[in-house]
């Protein structure tokens, strides 16, 4: 074996030297690698334990409009913008379900206090549940003798009032969402539809011929603004002495909302319903039932107009 020079040892020990100082550093860096790798996999574990089930939505939803199931979809999302306010969908199912008298669960509308766009987180302060629940009376019907808003559009939210000779104005129904009228490919300029229960649909009754016999009378629709944030309001038309005793008899209308009308008439009558009573008793009979015919006629009327027209653009009759 041949002897080493002394140059060669002194290189030969500096490589031996780097590659120990090399080993060590490379050890170094495992090890920091390793202890990253183990930080970053329990601040992942942390994010996801963190992480919430929330609803999203999938499409822009306007200011009084209603939030339905079919419109949400679940994602998970980081505590800080899930906040307990978030809604998750067990949240949201039992916003849209109430529990009535007999202890029946019953479907209530989710409606939009703001406008929401699409892919948002929905929290509890953004929705509002409707006061009104889906009934076994509740029933879609048209009206083509209201006077509606130049800018009605479709999906609006009303309240129908109706205005006296004298200027003494009565609200009938109260925060109702609207369906313009398709017929079939263009909207009816005159009629609306609305879904209403027994006792709505006889007040309307009470109100539509009130109006017809009284020259000058107007039966008429006003817009919310702001439908998700506004309240319902107060109803204030008190239906005459027939429909409330047809209303007391109705099977069809439900307990608490027959109660609730005969105590606005019991309450009520001299201030809201003595005004109207009057300007009738000052009429012959003859004449308010005249003015009843020709009202119901101008309805009959719009009415068919409007169905074969319907019929025509989808079925080319």
């Amino acid at each position: 074996m041949a002897t080493l020079n002394p140059l060669e040892k002194k290189a030969r020990s500096s490589f031996i030297k780097g590659l120990v100082i090399a080993g060590i550093i490379g050890v170094i860096i495992i090890a920091v690698l390793v202890m990253f790798i183990f930080k970053m996999n329990g601040e992942e574990k942390q994010r996801i334990a963190a992480q919430k089930q929330v609803l999203v939505l999938k499409s822009d939803v306007k200011s009084g409009e209603e939030v339905t199931s079919d419109l949400l979809t679940t994602e998970l999302a980081n505590s800080e913008v899930a906040t307990p306010s978030a809604l998750t969908m067990a949240k949201f199912s039992e916003l849209s379900m109430i529990t009535d008298e007999a202890g029946n669960l019953l479907p209530v509308r989710v409606i939009a206090k703001i406008d929401i766009p699409a892919k948002s987180i929905i929290t509890e302060g953004m929705v509002v549940t409707e006061d009104s629940t889906v009934t076994d009376d509740l029933r879609e019907q048209e009206f083509n003798m209201i006077v509606l808003p130049t800018s009605l559009e479709d999906g609006d939210t009303i309240d129908v009032r109706l205005r006296l000779p004298s200027g003494e104005d009565y609200l009938v129904i109260s925060k109702k969402k609207i369906k313009l009228t398709d017929l079939g490919g263009t909207f009816s300029p005159e009629t609306i539809k609305m879904n209403v229960s027994e006792d709505e649909i006889l007040t309307m009754s009470a109100a539509i011929v009130d109006a017809y016999q009284m020259e000058g009378s107007k039966l008429f629709a006003v817009k919310y603004t702001d439908p998700g944030l506004q309240a319902k309001a107060t109803v204030t038309y008190v239906p005459s002495t027939a429909t409330i005793n047809l209303i007391n008899t109705d099977p069809n209308i439900l307990h608490d909302a027959r109660n609730a009308l005969i105590t606005r008439y019991n309450n009520s009558y001299n201030q809201y319903r003595s005004g109207i009573d009057n300007i009738l008793n000052g009429k012959d009979e003859s004449s308010r039932e005249s003015s009843i015919e020709a009202g119901t006629s101008s309805e009959i009327a719009t009415q068919q107009s409007e169905r074969q027209t319907y019929l025509e653009q989808m079925y080319g009759e």
